[in-house]
Protein backbone atom coordinates (compact mmCIF):
# COMPACT_ATOMS: atom_id res chain seq x y z
CA UNK A 1 0.00 0.00 0.00
CA UNK A 2 1.64 3.41 -1.14
CA UNK A 3 1.94 6.19 1.81
CA UNK A 4 -1.28 8.50 -0.55
CA UNK A 5 -3.28 6.11 -0.08
CA UNK A 6 -2.58 5.50 3.52
CA UNK A 7 -3.03 9.26 4.05
CA UNK A 8 -6.10 8.96 2.26
CA UNK A 9 -7.39 6.83 4.34
CA UNK A 10 -6.04 8.57 7.69
CA UNK A 11 -8.12 11.83 6.09
CA UNK A 12 -11.49 10.35 5.49
CA UNK A 13 -10.56 8.66 8.81
CA UNK A 14 -10.58 11.48 10.76
CA UNK A 15 -13.43 13.33 8.67
CA UNK A 16 -15.81 10.83 9.28
CA UNK A 17 -15.07 10.54 12.92
CA UNK A 18 -15.21 14.79 12.64
CA UNK A 19 -18.74 13.80 10.94
CA UNK A 20 -19.97 11.42 14.21
CA UNK A 21 -19.11 14.18 17.06
CA UNK A 22 -20.34 16.70 15.10
CA UNK A 23 -23.56 14.93 14.46
CA UNK A 24 -23.74 13.65 18.01
CA UNK A 25 -23.64 17.11 19.53
CA UNK A 26 -26.03 17.93 17.33
CA UNK A 27 -28.06 15.57 18.37
CA UNK A 28 -27.59 16.38 21.82
CA UNK A 29 -28.68 20.27 21.01
CA UNK A 30 -32.03 19.35 19.71
CA UNK A 31 -32.98 17.64 22.92
CA UNK A 32 -31.76 19.86 25.36
CA UNK A 33 -32.45 22.88 22.81
CA UNK A 34 -36.30 25.11 23.46
CA UNK A 35 -37.32 24.48 20.23
CA UNK A 36 -35.80 24.45 16.39
CA UNK A 37 -34.77 27.71 15.21
CA UNK A 38 -38.05 28.80 13.26
CA UNK A 39 -40.57 31.72 14.92
CA UNK A 40 -43.40 30.33 16.81
CA UNK A 41 -45.78 32.81 16.35
CA UNK A 42 -48.83 34.34 18.48
CA UNK A 43 -51.84 36.08 16.85
CA UNK A 44 -53.09 38.51 19.16
CA UNK A 45 -56.65 39.61 18.46
CA UNK A 46 -56.66 43.75 18.71
CA UNK A 47 -54.06 46.12 18.30
CA UNK A 48 -51.11 46.27 20.75
CA UNK A 49 -52.20 47.15 24.17
CA UNK A 50 -51.69 46.67 27.81
CA UNK A 51 -53.04 42.95 27.07
CA UNK A 52 -49.68 42.52 24.79
CA UNK A 53 -47.48 43.09 28.04
CA UNK A 54 -46.21 40.20 29.70
CA UNK A 55 -46.63 38.19 26.04
CA UNK A 56 -43.79 40.83 24.77
CA UNK A 57 -41.63 40.43 27.87
CA UNK A 58 -42.55 36.48 26.83
CA UNK A 59 -40.97 37.24 23.40
CA UNK A 60 -37.85 39.31 25.13
CA UNK A 61 -37.20 36.08 27.15
CA UNK A 62 -37.87 33.63 24.61
CA UNK A 63 -35.47 34.95 21.99
CA UNK A 64 -32.18 35.11 25.00
CA UNK A 65 -32.85 31.43 25.13
CA UNK A 66 -33.30 30.71 21.53
CA UNK A 67 -37.37 30.70 22.03
CA UNK A 68 -37.93 32.41 18.89
CA UNK A 69 -41.50 34.07 19.95
CA UNK A 70 -43.20 36.43 17.27
CA UNK A 71 -46.10 38.17 18.77
CA UNK A 72 -48.16 39.41 15.87
CA UNK A 73 -50.62 42.43 16.17
CA UNK A 74 -54.38 42.07 15.23
CA UNK A 75 -56.51 44.46 13.64
CA UNK A 76 -60.16 44.37 13.69
CA UNK A 77 -60.07 42.62 9.87
CA UNK A 78 -57.87 39.88 11.68
CA UNK A 79 -59.15 36.77 12.84
CA UNK A 80 -56.95 34.99 15.71
CA UNK A 81 -59.25 31.58 14.95
CA UNK A 82 -58.95 31.24 11.59
CA UNK A 83 -55.22 32.25 11.72
CA UNK A 84 -54.41 29.71 13.96
CA UNK A 85 -56.89 27.05 11.96
CA UNK A 86 -55.05 27.64 8.68
CA UNK A 87 -51.65 26.52 10.21
CA UNK A 88 -50.44 30.09 9.88
CA UNK A 89 -50.23 30.91 13.52
CA UNK A 90 -49.55 28.63 16.48
CA UNK A 91 -50.91 30.59 19.33
CA UNK A 92 -53.72 32.94 19.37
CA UNK A 93 -56.25 34.64 21.43
CA UNK A 94 -59.70 35.49 21.44
CA UNK A 95 -62.70 35.45 23.59
CA UNK A 96 -63.67 32.19 25.28
CA UNK A 97 -67.04 31.80 24.19
CA UNK A 98 -65.14 32.41 20.71
CA UNK A 99 -63.32 29.00 21.14
CA UNK A 100 -66.40 27.07 22.95
CA UNK A 101 -68.89 27.88 19.58
CA UNK A 102 -66.05 27.44 17.20
CA UNK A 103 -65.59 23.80 18.71
CA UNK A 104 -69.09 23.14 18.13
CA UNK A 105 -68.61 23.40 14.84
CA UNK A 106 -65.67 21.04 14.60
CA UNK A 107 -63.05 23.37 14.94
CA UNK A 108 -60.44 21.19 16.83
CA UNK A 109 -59.22 24.12 19.17
CA UNK A 110 -58.32 23.47 22.69
CA UNK A 111 -57.57 26.19 25.45
CA UNK A 112 -54.87 26.14 27.25
CA UNK A 113 -53.96 29.26 29.62
CA UNK A 114 -56.65 32.18 30.10
CA UNK A 115 -55.16 35.54 29.13
CA UNK A 116 -58.22 37.31 31.40
CA UNK A 117 -59.62 35.21 33.95
CA UNK A 118 -62.94 36.96 33.97
CA UNK A 119 -64.70 38.98 31.48
CA UNK A 120 -63.42 42.34 32.33
CA UNK A 121 -66.88 43.78 30.48
CA UNK A 122 -68.40 45.84 32.52
CA UNK A 123 -71.18 48.45 32.29
CA UNK A 124 -70.72 52.25 33.49
CA UNK A 125 -73.12 55.58 34.23
CA UNK A 126 -72.80 58.76 34.98
CA UNK A 127 -72.67 59.04 38.76
CA UNK A 128 -75.74 61.65 38.93
CA UNK A 129 -77.57 59.47 36.90
CA UNK A 130 -78.92 57.23 39.59
CA UNK A 131 -78.54 53.97 37.56
CA UNK A 132 -76.78 51.20 39.55
CA UNK A 133 -78.37 48.38 38.66
CA UNK A 134 -79.27 46.56 35.87
CA UNK A 135 -82.92 46.61 36.85
CA UNK A 136 -81.78 50.61 36.35
CA UNK A 137 -81.33 50.25 32.68
CA UNK A 138 -85.37 50.36 32.00
CA UNK A 139 -86.40 52.89 30.09
CA UNK A 140 -82.82 53.44 29.57
CA UNK A 141 -80.24 53.44 26.33
CA UNK A 142 -77.60 51.24 26.66
CA UNK A 143 -74.89 51.50 24.60
CA UNK A 144 -73.07 47.99 23.67
CA UNK A 145 -70.62 47.60 21.00
CA UNK A 146 -72.44 44.84 18.46
CA UNK A 147 -70.61 41.43 17.90
CA UNK A 148 -68.62 42.01 20.94
CA UNK A 149 -68.32 40.58 24.53
CA UNK A 150 -70.49 43.83 25.89
CA UNK A 151 -72.88 42.80 23.77
CA UNK A 152 -73.22 39.08 24.91
CA UNK A 153 -72.34 40.20 28.14
CA UNK A 154 -75.52 42.13 28.83
CA UNK A 155 -77.63 39.64 27.11
CA UNK A 156 -76.01 37.41 29.84
CA UNK A 157 -76.97 40.30 32.95
CA UNK A 158 -80.76 40.22 31.12
CA UNK A 159 -81.36 36.76 31.19
CA UNK A 160 -79.96 36.10 34.64
CA UNK A 161 -82.01 39.44 36.35
CA UNK A 162 -85.03 38.27 34.41
CA UNK A 163 -85.15 41.83 32.88
CA UNK A 164 -87.44 42.30 29.97
CA UNK A 165 -84.88 43.77 27.26
CA UNK A 166 -87.59 45.55 24.97
CA UNK A 167 -87.97 48.09 27.89
CA UNK A 168 -84.87 48.61 27.28
CA UNK A 169 -83.31 50.77 24.36
CA UNK A 170 -80.18 49.16 22.58
CA UNK A 171 -77.85 51.41 20.98
CA UNK A 172 -74.55 51.08 19.19
CA UNK A 173 -72.34 53.22 21.37
CA UNK A 174 -68.91 52.96 18.96
CA UNK A 175 -65.46 52.45 19.82
CA UNK A 176 -63.95 54.69 22.78
CA UNK A 177 -66.57 57.16 24.97
CA UNK A 178 -67.44 59.68 23.33
CA UNK A 179 -71.34 58.74 22.80
CA UNK A 180 -71.14 58.47 26.46
CA UNK A 181 -69.75 62.04 26.94
CA UNK A 182 -72.18 63.02 24.13
CA UNK A 183 -74.98 61.81 26.52
CA UNK A 184 -76.07 60.06 23.56
CA UNK A 185 -76.44 57.15 25.71
CA UNK A 186 -77.23 56.50 29.65
CA UNK A 187 -75.06 53.20 30.23
CA UNK A 188 -72.20 52.21 28.19
CA UNK A 189 -70.74 48.30 27.90
CA UNK A 190 -67.22 49.07 28.55
CA UNK A 191 -64.05 46.97 29.80
CA UNK A 192 -62.73 47.57 33.17
CA UNK A 193 -59.15 48.68 32.53
CA UNK A 194 -59.99 50.72 29.00
CA UNK A 195 -62.62 52.96 28.95
CA UNK A 196 -62.46 53.51 32.85
CA UNK A 197 -59.47 54.73 32.75
CA UNK A 198 -60.45 57.24 29.44
CA UNK A 199 -63.13 58.58 31.97
CA UNK A 200 -60.43 58.75 35.10
CA UNK A 201 -57.87 60.65 32.88
CA UNK A 202 -61.22 63.42 32.28
CA UNK A 203 -61.87 63.61 35.63
CA UNK A 204 -65.34 62.09 34.99
CA UNK A 205 -67.30 60.19 37.49
CA UNK A 206 -69.45 57.28 37.21
CA UNK A 207 -70.78 54.45 38.53
CA UNK A 208 -69.75 50.50 37.42
CA UNK A 209 -71.79 47.27 37.30
CA UNK A 210 -69.91 44.53 37.38
CA UNK A 211 -71.75 41.12 35.84
CA UNK A 212 -70.35 39.13 38.66
CA UNK A 213 -72.27 40.75 41.07
CA UNK A 214 -75.40 39.33 39.09
CA UNK A 215 -74.67 35.66 38.64
CA UNK A 216 -72.65 36.43 35.20
CA UNK A 217 -69.29 34.79 35.47
CA UNK A 218 -67.47 34.46 32.32
CA UNK A 219 -64.29 33.68 31.43
CA UNK A 220 -62.97 36.28 29.35
CA UNK A 221 -60.09 36.22 26.56
CA UNK A 222 -57.99 32.85 26.32
CA UNK A 223 -54.56 31.64 24.48
CA UNK A 224 -55.84 28.58 22.33
CA UNK A 225 -54.08 26.20 20.28
CA UNK A 226 -54.85 23.44 17.49
CA UNK A 227 -55.31 19.98 19.18
CA UNK A 228 -53.63 18.43 16.96
CA UNK A 229 -50.62 20.58 17.68
CA UNK A 230 -50.36 19.43 21.38
CA UNK A 231 -49.90 16.07 19.68
CA UNK A 232 -47.48 16.76 17.15
CA UNK A 233 -45.56 18.96 19.56
CA UNK A 234 -45.95 18.86 23.06
CA UNK A 235 -42.40 20.73 23.86
CA UNK A 236 -43.55 23.41 21.80
CA UNK A 237 -46.58 23.74 23.75
CA UNK A 238 -44.86 23.60 27.52
CA UNK A 239 -41.96 25.78 25.99
CA UNK A 240 -44.43 28.36 24.97
CA UNK A 241 -46.44 28.30 28.41
CA UNK A 242 -42.96 28.19 30.06
CA UNK A 243 -42.15 31.64 29.09
CA UNK A 244 -45.58 33.25 28.57
CA UNK A 245 -46.31 32.50 32.88
CA UNK A 246 -42.36 33.52 33.44
CA UNK A 247 -43.55 37.15 31.02
CA UNK A 248 -46.82 37.66 32.67
CA UNK A 249 -45.21 37.11 36.15
CA UNK A 250 -42.34 39.23 35.78
CA UNK A 251 -45.20 42.09 34.23
CA UNK A 252 -47.45 41.82 37.14
CA UNK A 253 -44.34 42.25 39.43
CA UNK A 254 -42.97 45.07 37.81
CA UNK A 255 -44.99 47.14 35.29
CA UNK A 256 -42.59 49.90 35.13
CA UNK A 257 -40.35 47.59 33.65
CA UNK A 258 -43.50 45.71 31.72
CA UNK A 259 -44.44 49.22 30.16
CA UNK A 260 -40.21 50.01 28.80
CA UNK A 261 -40.99 46.69 26.69
CA UNK A 262 -44.07 47.01 25.91
CA UNK A 263 -43.29 50.68 24.41
CA UNK A 264 -40.32 48.95 22.58
CA UNK A 265 -42.52 46.60 20.67
CA UNK A 266 -44.90 49.36 19.12
CA UNK A 267 -43.71 53.05 20.50
CA UNK A 268 -47.27 54.74 19.20
CA UNK A 269 -48.86 53.10 22.03
CA UNK A 270 -50.32 55.87 24.37
CA UNK A 271 -47.91 55.37 26.90
CA UNK A 272 -49.74 57.30 30.21
CA UNK A 273 -52.88 55.30 29.52
CA UNK A 274 -51.79 51.87 28.82
CA UNK A 275 -49.75 52.05 32.15
CA UNK A 276 -52.68 53.09 34.32
CA UNK A 277 -54.71 50.51 31.94
CA UNK A 278 -52.28 47.70 32.92
CA UNK A 279 -51.88 48.51 36.36
CA UNK A 280 -56.05 47.90 36.58
CA UNK A 281 -56.61 45.23 34.54
CA UNK A 282 -53.61 43.17 36.94
CA UNK A 283 -56.80 41.58 39.28
CA UNK A 284 -57.76 39.91 35.62
CA UNK A 285 -54.25 39.07 34.11
CA UNK A 286 -53.47 37.45 37.57
CA UNK A 287 -55.18 34.24 37.24
CA UNK A 288 -58.44 33.06 39.62
CA UNK A 289 -57.29 32.42 43.05
CA UNK A 290 -54.01 33.58 41.97
CA UNK A 291 -53.08 31.02 39.61
CA UNK A 292 -51.89 32.98 37.16
CA UNK A 293 -53.40 32.48 33.32
CA UNK A 294 -55.90 30.48 35.07
CA UNK A 295 -59.87 30.32 34.94
CA UNK A 296 -61.58 27.51 37.50
CA UNK A 297 -63.65 24.86 36.33
CA UNK A 298 -66.84 26.50 37.67
CA UNK A 299 -66.72 29.55 35.97
CA UNK A 300 -66.19 27.69 32.71
CA UNK A 301 -69.27 25.49 33.97
CA UNK A 302 -70.95 28.47 34.51
CA UNK A 303 -70.19 30.49 31.62
CA UNK A 304 -71.28 27.57 29.67
CA UNK A 305 -74.64 27.39 31.33
CA UNK A 306 -75.17 30.74 30.37
CA UNK A 307 -74.27 30.76 26.69
CA UNK A 308 -76.75 27.32 26.42
CA UNK A 309 -79.88 29.17 28.10
CA UNK A 310 -78.61 32.07 25.37
CA UNK A 311 -79.00 29.66 22.52
CA UNK A 312 -75.40 30.14 21.49
CA UNK A 313 -73.76 26.69 22.89
CA UNK A 314 -75.93 23.55 22.28
CA UNK A 315 -73.38 21.24 25.00
CA UNK A 316 -70.47 21.79 26.80
CA UNK A 317 -68.02 19.14 27.45
CA UNK A 318 -64.87 20.73 29.88
CA UNK A 319 -62.36 18.20 29.13
CA UNK A 320 -63.05 18.82 25.07
CA UNK A 321 -62.04 22.40 25.17
CA UNK A 322 -59.90 22.69 27.81
CA UNK A 323 -56.19 21.81 28.79
CA UNK A 324 -54.75 23.20 31.49
CA UNK A 325 -51.71 20.67 32.25
CA UNK A 326 -49.02 22.58 30.24
CA UNK A 327 -50.16 25.24 32.08
CA UNK A 328 -49.86 23.45 35.48
CA UNK A 329 -46.40 21.90 34.97
CA UNK A 330 -45.08 25.73 34.11
CA UNK A 331 -46.45 27.26 36.97
CA UNK A 332 -44.78 24.05 39.14
CA UNK A 333 -41.76 25.32 37.78
CA UNK A 334 -41.71 29.40 38.59
CA UNK A 335 -42.60 27.86 41.96
CA UNK A 336 -39.75 25.83 42.10
CA UNK A 337 -37.30 28.47 40.60
CA UNK A 338 -38.72 31.05 43.77
CA UNK A 339 -37.82 28.62 46.14
CA UNK A 340 -34.27 28.12 44.59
Amino acid sequence: MNIVSVKAKLVVGAVLAFLIVLSSILVIRCIIAPTSSKEVILQREWTANAEYAGDVWASKIGQENGFHLLVKEGSELLDPVRVVRAGSAHFGVASADRILQENEGGAGLVVIASATFKTPVVFLSRKESGIRTPKDFVGKRVGIQAGTNTELVFKAIINATDINQDQIRVVESGWGIQTFLNKDIDVLGAFDYDETIQLDMQNIEYNIIMPEDYGVNYVGTVYFTRKNLITENPKLIQDFLDYLVLGWQKTIKNPEEAMKILTAYKSEINVPKEKKSLIRGIKYFQGENNFLLYSSKERWNSMAESLVKLGRLKSFNYQSNIDYSFLEIALAKLKDTKHD
